[in-house]
């Protein structure tokens, strides 16, 4: 049998959770039967393409979607999957918009079509609209429903359309690059110049709206007000940036809040920390839950978090509308110390997670009998599911 080449459409190959997801999964999966390919939506490149392209992966680049530019938008994808009749897959994880993509498959006589659910939500801007519009014909081009969870499948595709024909596709982690490490803790706590008594806090994620960051700079202060010794790490980059430096200057918090931009060594970051705060306003599924859990910290979300990402007595949801004095007493009142900072207590949670079916090795395992079954001993595909 040939090698079977999987197109996974996406917005950008950046180290971002979707993308961190997609490339666990590609240098686990048996790549001499499965290759992976992808279709981005930005010209330059990605912070993955160089990997996978060492990995013996395609990468090609679309502009990005323009809603007054729809037409050449979706004349493009028709013409490109015209001359690329070597994908009898398509894997598509760019959320409502999957509609436009798997419109243009289907036209192309693409017979599989997955579209791939990673949030339960959208931010509200001027580009809204045309995301709720595509969504309503979600379920029209797409043969295969996944989600990261039933909640992310529920609202994009609608409670009637996850029963029969789809899929939860867990957001699962590689155990060790987040199980705790005592000796990569103390390395980093002393390049960073904290203090072992230090209480350290973290959050991961991109610095966008929807990761309430400029909240949880606010929640930081009101601890701060009470308990000197702490500290605030912050891993990931985006479009808030500026607007969170800005605010770490007007709280006089700069020598307490690190900004360390991105990082691929998260797992490094979240053992040379104690206590993990997740103020999301929504998630598809939050898999840095799981990771914070896997290297056994105490972790505090928001309630919007899908209560999946809960499999150990570590987390705790705590409802936004209460605002950032309740988060900040709720926080230092559960707080263990002796817990956060014990390496054998936090090395126990590696296990529990992984017995909660978190583990990378189940998923790719799932993925990969998937995408075989549809492939008969001619290389052909053997039939498209309505």
């Amino acid at each position: 049998m040939k090698k079977i080449r999987i197109l996974h459409v996406v917005t950008q190959m950046n180290r971002n959770g979707l993308e961190n997801r997609i490339m666990d999964i590609y240098r686990h999966i048996d790549r001499n039967k499965i290759q992976f390919d992808f279709l981005t939506h930005r010209k330059d490149e990605g912070q993955f393409d160089e990997e996978i392209k060492k990995l013996g992966g395609k990468i090609y680049y679309l502009e990005p979607i323009n809603i007054k530019k729809i037409k050449k938008y979706f004349s493009d994808l028709y013409n490109f999957f015209e001359n690329h009749k070597e994908y009898k897959i398509v894997h598509s994880h760019v959320n409502t918009l999957s509609t436009w993509v798997l419109f243009a498959a289907k036209k192309a006589g693409i017979p599989i079509r997955i579209t791939h659910s990673r949030t339960w939500g959208m931010e509200k801007n001027w580009r809204s609209f045309f995301k709720w519009f595509s969504k309503l014909f979600i379920n029209i081009p797409t043969t295969h429903r996944f989600g990261c969870s039933r909640q992310a499948g529920v609202w994009l595709f609608g409670e009637k359309y996850i029963n029969d024909n789809f899929k939860v596709i867990t957001n699962s982690i590689e155990i060790e690059k987040f199980k705790f490490n005592s000796k990569t803790r103390n390395e980093i706590r002393r390049k960073l110049r904290i203090n072992e008594d230090d209480i350290v806090f973290i959050n991961v994620g991109r610095m966008v709206r929807q990761k309430n960051q400029i909240f949880l700079l606010k929640v930081f202060k009101e601890m701060y007000n009470n308990k000197k010794n702490i500290r605030l790490i912050i891993i990931g980059d985006g479009e808030l940036k500026n607007s969170l430096q800005t605010e770490i200057n007007k709280l006089k918090l700069d020598k307490n809040v690190l900004l360390l931009g991105m990082k691929n060594n998260v797992g490094d970051y979240l053992s040379a920390s104690d206590v993990f705060i997740f103020p999301s306003v929504f998630e598809g599924f939050g898999t840095v839950v799981i990771e914070a859990q896997c290297n056994g910290q105490r972790v505090f979300a928001s309630d919007s978090i899908p209560p999946e990402t809960k499999v150990s007595n570590l987390v705790d949801f705590l409802p936004l509308k209460k605002g950032y004095e309740y988060w900040s007493n709720y926080i230092l009142n559960n707080i263990n110390v002796e817990n956060i900072k014990n390496e054998k207590e936090r090395l126990k949670y590696a296990q529990i997670v992984k017995k909660n079916g978190f583990d990378i090795k189940d998923t790719y395992n799932v993925l990969q009998e998937f995408y075989l079954s549809f492939y008969e001993k001619d290389d052909g595909v053997s039939h498209e599911e309505k």
